[in-house]
């Protein structure tokens, strides 16, 4: 119903906004005022569920946005139902599932993220797990220390360009599959067991004795001289005295003369 003296230019700008409301709200790109509460709480009841299993959601820096989520510290208690809401968790480019229970098909749950970093060491993965990280574009730090991974998995990530760093170290990985994965991956290393050559101590040689230098040294020793015993000192005063039975002798003499 038209409404007296309302000009007619105003109807047809209030159509028009009428129409634009129409369209943008039919829009599949537009996002409601409603869809961004809805996300925002499913996001913090995923960062709530994480929180309550031992793990942490952490801002990388005060400057940056993107966030760290990690279940490093909360043991062998989390495993894939406990990671199954973190995908839910916006700007999440590290995830640190080690030392968890997460297997194979816990692992489905954060195919979609955008990770950069990822911890799987000493977990249940194996090569099945690893068909869920083919598509992230954006990893370059990959740790698979401790798993059953074997170099059919590896397969998995030759389409992961940014990939820089990947541990393998007591898996099943073979130095094979390991090479053949580098050669895939321009700049990525790979990071095995670091086998370090046995060195055995040298055998020391007992010197052996020389008997002509025994001999030598003998000869060339010199003799101990045994101590003199100490002769008795004559008496000096007796030898001046003079003998008395030689004067006697010769006043007989000159007696008998006489």
């Amino acid at each position: 119903m038209k409404l007296k003296n309302t000009p007619s230019f105003l109807w047809n700008f209030g159509a028009l906004l009428v129409c634009a409301g129409v369209i943008a709200t039919l829009s599949p790109g537009s996002v409601s005022a409603q869809e961004k509460e809805a996300s925002s709480t499913v996001e913090m009841s995923a960062i709530k569920s994480v929180r309550a299993a031992g793990g942490r959601v952490l801002q990388i820096s005060a400057a940056d946005p993107t966030r760290e989520v990690s279940f490093y510290l909360a043991g062998k208690k989390v495993g894939d139902e406990q990671v199954s809401n973190v995908g839910s968790i916006e700007n999440v480019i590290w995830l640190n599932l080690a030392n968890t229970k997460v297997t194979d098909s816990g692992l489905k749950h954060i195919a979609g993220m955008k990770l950069q970093k990822l911890h799987l060491e000493k977990t249940g993965i194996g090569d099945a797990g690893l068909a869920h990280l083919k598509d992230m574009s954006d990893l370059e730090y990959l740790n698979l220390y401790g798993t059953s991974v074997t170099d059919k998995g590896l397969k998995h990530l030759s389409k992961l360009s940014k990939l820089r760093r990947l541990y393998v170290w007591q898996s099943k990985v073979t130095e094979t599959g390991m090479k053949a994965l580098e050669k895939q991956i321009p700049g990525l290393k790979v990071i095995g067991e670091c086998k370090l050559p046995v060195i055995e101590k040298p055998k020391k040689e007992k010197p052996k004795k020389d008997e002509s230098k025994k001999d030598e040294s003998k000869k060339d020793k010199p003799k101990k001289d045994k101590p003199k015993k100490d002769e008795p000192k004559r008496d000096e005063s007796k030898k001046d005295e003079p003998k008395k039975d030689g004067l006697k002798k010769s006043e007989n003499s000159d007696q008998s003369e006489t």
